[in-house]
């Protein structure tokens, strides 16, 4: 790609002797002289540059001393040369570099996900997107050179890189993923692919548990995560081919989600005597390349399992929720559960605290927050299983195990709140665990605006927008947690009731220590 340079403002102030006949007439033969002849005078003195690929510089001042009856080209080469010796050197507050343009790709992904590229002057292509969704816009720059966008996402470490692929969704990250394998020259076939995948997350193995436990990792995201780590292992491989078993992999991992070597080889028998291979969204061949998928799909995810690779520092959109922990009451739920007479799943207390928490983020973010692997540690759940199979679960609790837990609920205290709070029917289809999951969400909430003065009245939408819809970046210190929340708009009703300070024990007993980011 060749090099671009470009001044968003110039302004030259000349200083003449007092005597100068016409001051004005050389104002303006320096603009005239800069507008025509610094440009080419810029391509030739930039001509060799070696430092940073990308380099922004808020302002930069320079001084030439030339003659009033100077030459138009001399003015420009002079100019030039004072400019680019300038860039050498500079460094401070108002510069920032980036070693590759995939790195400033990168670093602007980031930001997009991240809600604040519009904060960042340096990153000016952020105004060509500013009126995109940013799941639309990190799509639309990384695409705008498809190899250049795969090689900024395969050079993020593995936490940044899950946290843009949260950001972009399944729609959009399955359109990247389009534009990447297009671009990409490998023209290995599928099953080729599905080795080439295996190779690439049995390497990275923590990388890819990683992705797994900060992403939402579902049909469109998974995809792409192991389509970026393959090619970052070995440029060549990319193409349809390994696009295509980076997808079969993704849903067969689904499918086979909490099965074993054996149980995955009798499922896959079934797929294929009833034809369903179609479901799989690729041309695999079953049984012969599908149960070669599932061994390496296994194996992997039992090795995984059996690494306990623990990331050093997460990122939860639902950092808020952290304030909400000491008012879940989960001890009254935990002993509700155990007074049922049908022993359920050891989990079924923390599942159901689990989900109640969520409600509190509103029903539309409850499918975000069934998927987010930090507070399913949290609460001691599996990482593996998809969203839908915890829903599954609530919606297979009987309605009697519900009406134990009424007496724990508040009723919802207005129309606002209940659609607020319901967790859609698409997603929990039991009315009775719609119904009472929304009222202990209600009561959790309640709790907590009874700490706030002046604010015990507060709706469920007021207190998540202002209070509780902040992100958090959660790192493991020694045996516990360290959260640092974001700073919601009513900062300062935390500031003065000490919320955000001190720690709260989970239902797995992990500890977590709160701070707040700074200023």
């Amino acid at each position: 790609m060749a090099g671009r340079f470009a001044i968003r403002r110039l302004r030259l102030a000349g200083l003449a002797p007092r005597d100068h006949p016409a001051p004005q007439s050389l104002e303006i033969r320096l603009a005239e002289a800069a507008r025509r002849a610094l440009a080419p005078a810029l391509g030739h003195a930039l001509a060799d540059w070696s430092g940073p690929e990308v380099l922004r510089v808020r302002r930069l001042e320079v001084d030439i001393a030339m003659d009033a009856a100077f030459d138009p080209d001399l003015f420009a080469t002079l100019l030039a040369r004072a400019i680019a010796s300038a860039l050498r050197r500079a460094s401070g507050e108002a510069v920032v570099a980036y070693a590759t343009r995939a790195a400033y790709l990168a670093a602007l992904a980031e930001a997009l996900a991240a809600g604040r590229a519009w904060q960042c002057w340096w990153l000016r292509e952020a105004e060509g997107v500013r009126a995109l969704p940013a799941a639309a816009a990190i799509r639309t720059v990384l695409a705008a050179d498809a190899r250049m966008g795969l090689e900024a996402l395969a050079g993020l470490p593995p936490l940044r890189l899950a946290a843009v692929l949260d950001a972009l969704g399944p729609g959009e990250a399955a359109r990247l993923l389009d534009e990447f394998s297009a671009a990409g020259s490998g023209t290995a076939t599928i099953e080729a692919g599905v080795a080439t995948v295996a190779e690439a997350t049995s390497a990275t193995m923590g990388c890819i548990a990683a992705v797994a436990k900060v992403a939402s990792t579902g049909a469109g995201l998974l995809p792409l995560a192991l389509y970026v780590r393959a090619v970052a292992l070995n440029e060549s491989a990319g193409g349809p081919g390994l696009a295509a078993a980076a997808r079969a992999w993704a849903a067969l991992s689904a499918a086979l989600a909490g099965r074993t070597e054996a149980a995955a080889a009798a499922f896959l028998e079934t797929v294929a005597g009833e034809g369903a291979v179609a479901d799989f969204g690729v041309g695999l061949e079953i049984p012969a390349a599908a149960r070669r998928l599932a061994h390496h799909i296994v194996r992997h995810r039992d090795a995984v399992a059996a690494s306990d690779v623990a990331p050093a520092c997460m990122f939860t959109r639902f950092g808020g929720l952290f304030l909400l922990v000491p008012t879940l009451g989960f001890d009254d739920i935990e002993e509700a559960v155990a007074g049922w007479t049908v022993a359920p799943d050891p989990r079924c207390a923390a599942l159901i605290g689990y989900a109640v928490l969520g409600l509190c983020a509103g029903r539309v973010s409850i499918a975000a927050w069934l998927a987010d692997p930090l507070w399913r540690e949290l609460f001691g759940l599996s990482l593996w299983d998809p969203p839908i199979a915890l829903a599954e679960q609530l919606s297979a609790i009987p309605s009697q195990g519900w009406d134990t837990l009424e007496a724990l609920a508040d009723g919802l205290a207005s129309t606002r709140d209940a659609r607020f709070l319901l967790p859609p029917r698409t997603l929990v289809e039991s009315r009775a665990a719609r119904r009472t999951l929304a009222r202990l969400a209600s009561a959790i909430l309640t709790r907590f605006a009874r700490r706030l003065v002046g604010f015990s009245a507060s709706s469920a939408p007021f207190l998540w927008h202002n209070l509780l819809a902040v992100p958090a970046a959660v790192e493991r210190v020694g045996s516990c947690w360290q959260a640092r929340l974001g700073r919601p708009p009513l900062d300062v009703l935390v500031s003065l009731s000490r919320l955000a300070e001190g720690t709260v024990s989970l239902p797995s007993g992990a500890t977590v220590r709160l701070t707040r980011a700074p200023p």
